[in-house]
């Protein structure tokens, strides 16, 4: 029971970092039977980007490889190579894949977010969401999730609450990484405003 408490706690405090932003977005509708089958399964998109940020931020000339350079010359420009030949095709692969996604308005928290839909939903639809993080290098990740809520926006679009269902700790953290990046972020634009 105390397990079941601390863990909507941590979810409840997790919702209270949110940010607005403007990105690549693509909402896909689901079925159930596809929901069923992709939440077991991790996107290769999530698996690629996290295994990219995690070879971008290796440092490959660390004092390590530094003390001997003459002998791992050769294997520092091995792996250096094949660093740029894997940004390249990642490059290309995201580029390809942002000419699907619109940049679109979102309000986005570690556990889920708001957005004006492409598509009509029903509360309690499953959905599939691409977005394009903007880090370095970008972050695709193909997220799954279920519609909680549907309202109009003053202009009469619908405007839609998604709560995501994470598949692995690694798809959850790099949205988590994220959302507090930018959170940051914005509390320090807003200090900079105040103060001038």
């Amino acid at each position: 029971m105390a397990k079941k408490k601390l863990e909507k706690e941590l979810d409840n405090s997790r919702q209270d970092f949110r940010v607005n932003d403007v990105m690549p977005i693509r909402d896909e509708p689901l079925t159930h039977e596809e929901f069923e089958i992709k939440k077991h399964q991790i996107d290769a998109r999530s698996r690629q980007s996290s295994m990219l940020q995690s070879m971008i931020s290796k440092d490959m000339f660390n004092s390590e490889v530094r003390d001997h350079l003459n002998t791992e010359l050769s294997d520092a420009m091995s792996q250096l190579d094949a660093k740029l030949n894997f940004l390249i095709g990642s490059n290309m692969i995201n580029q390809a894949e942002q000419a699907q996604l619109k940049e679109r308005p979102i309000n986005l928290s570690c556990t889920g977010a708001a957005l004006v839909p492409e598509h009509q939903y029903r509360r309690g639809e499953p959905v599939e969401l691409i977005m394009q993080l903007s880090t370095f290098p970008p972050t695709t990740m193909q997220l799954i999730g279920k519609i909680m809520w549907i309202r109009k926006k003053e202009t009469g679009e619908p405007f839609v609450g998604i709560k995501f269902i994470f598949r692995d700790q690694e798809e959850e953290n790099s949205l988590a990484r994220y959302v507090f990046k930018r959170n940051r972020e914005s509390i320090r634009l807003k200090k900079i405003e105040d103060e001038t």
